[in-house]
């Protein structure tokens, strides 16, 4: 999974961030960056084909949301990099050694949670 570039990841910002899917012009005059209309519009749809927007109808144009969450993206960037390790054990316990108190013990509990729930064999 490739990580976004500069415009896709403002794009997809912006999608996260509304409440409903927006057209390609809302997003550009959300961006307010001086940004070509075409530009929007091409990006938007290569992150549709990609599978991170949605596309609906309305009228004549498309409104796009969000078709996975910002979460979603986090996780696969992770999943990512941990397979460029040749010892994804210690990779880990480097990224939690550099995590703060309050986060590494809130992933140990969400990772014993989790134990919990696994089925017994």
């Amino acid at each position: 999974m490739a990580k976004f570039g500069d415009l896709e990841n403002a794009i997809m910002n912006e999608v996260w961030q509304a409440e409903n899917p927006l057209l390609v012009r809302e997003i550009l005059d959300r961006l307010n960056r001086g940004l070509a209309y075409n530009t929007v519009q091409t990006v938007t749809e290569i992150l549709n084909r990609k599978g991170w927007l949605s596309k609906e109808r309305d009228g004549r144009a498309f409104r796009y949301g969000p078709a996975a969450t910002r979460d979603d993206y986090v996780s696969g960037l992770i999943r990512e990099a941990l397979s460029f390790a040749d010892d994804r054990a210690a990779a880990l316990v480097g990224f939690v050694d550099e995590m703060p108190d309050d986060e590494a013990a809130e992933l140990r509990r969400l990772l014993s949670a989790a134990q919990d729930n696994e089925p017994k064999s």
